[in-house]
């Protein structure tokens, strides 16, 4: 039988997180499991924490905001897919994971895979000069080896391209670190969605 005190650390860690006092899911998890009464209880995962914190941000926020919120998300995804889709007419594009599901809490990072043979250094120019800020650059070491990213900020929320060679053979439904099955949006989906919600 499941221990109850897993799922007060579950709901204690999204607390943490929706009120900024943690930044990270695995911090919140950390500092909620550090309760005298809660210690030795198995740990949640990082979805039960995600769960409850999207139900607190619901309950906060109502469903008309949250909604709104989400769509606002979107939005700056379906911009920086738009301008890709314009300058790399090579590259596919999609948005992957939590952001692609609708899932805007708990820490949401917009994630976005380009499959394309374009350099970061010439997508980082691009950006720059569609008026985003200067990137910064990281190696992410996945299941099918090491892929560069390119991180920025826009309009508080943070964006991760990850640069995926089309020679690669890197599965699009698939989580590159895992392996699991992750959901995707392409921007055509992605601009359906919009004009639905």
């Amino acid at each position: 039988m499941p221990d109850p005190r897993t799922d007060q650390i579950a709901r204690e860690a999204a607390r943490l997180i929706e009120t900024g006092r943690s930044n990270t899911i695995d911090s919140a998890i950390r500092a909620a499991a550090d309760n005298p009464h809660l210690r030795g209880a198995p740990l949640p995962g990082h979805g039960r924490v995600r769960k409850h914190a999207q139900a607190m941000s619901m309950q906060a926020l109502g469903e008309a905001a949250y909604n709104q919120q989400r769509g606002a998300i979107w939005q700056v995804a379906e911009q920086l897919m738009s301008l890709f889709e314009q300058a790399l007419p090579d590259a596919e594009i999609l948005l992957v994971g939590r952001a692609a599901e609708g899932h805007i809490d708990a820490g949401v990072a917009i994630h976005i895979r380009l499959y394309t043979n374009t350099t970061d250094g010439e997508i980082a120019r691009l950006l720059v000069e569609h008026g985003y800020e200067e990137p910064t650059f990281k190696t992410a070491d996945s299941r099918f080896g090491r892929l560069s990213q390119i991180c920025l900020q826009e309009d508080a929320l943070e964006i991760v391209l990850t640069r995926c060679p089309p020679n690669a053979a890197l599965p699009a439904d698939k989580d590159l670190f895992t392996g699991k099955p992750i959901e995707t949006m392409d921007l055509t989906t992605l601009r359906r969605t919009l004009d639905k919600s």
